[in-house]
């Protein structure tokens, strides 16, 4: 992982940078085929990653929900930055 990365991360050997798509496969995870609101995927990606230490906020992963439904690695229903009401799946 390169220096000054977007992110900073606890792992067994201390404090490492990380890259901004760090937690992308964390938040894929927590999406299938079925129309999930994005603010139960980053919900569930945050109590994930808060086991020993909170490793990133819901906004950093907001963002990153967002980037994933411009990549096309989620498909949204409404408009992604509203996330309490549009829904996300991963692509058929």
């Amino acid at each position: 992982m390169a220096d000054n990365a977007p992110f900073r991360v606890v792992t067994a050997d201390g404090l490492a940078s990380a890259p901004i798509d760090h937690f992308d496969a964390l938040l894929l995870a927590q999406a299938n085929s079925e129309w999930k609101k994005v603010a139960f995927i980053i919900g569930n990606a945050l109590g994930l990653s808060s086991d020993p230490y909170l490793q990133v906020g819901d906004m950093a992963l907001h963002e990153r929900v967002i980037n994933l439904v411009e990549e096309g690695a989620l498909i949204a229903d409404g408009d992604p930055s509203e996330m309490r009401t549009c829904q996300v799946r991963l692509p058929s």
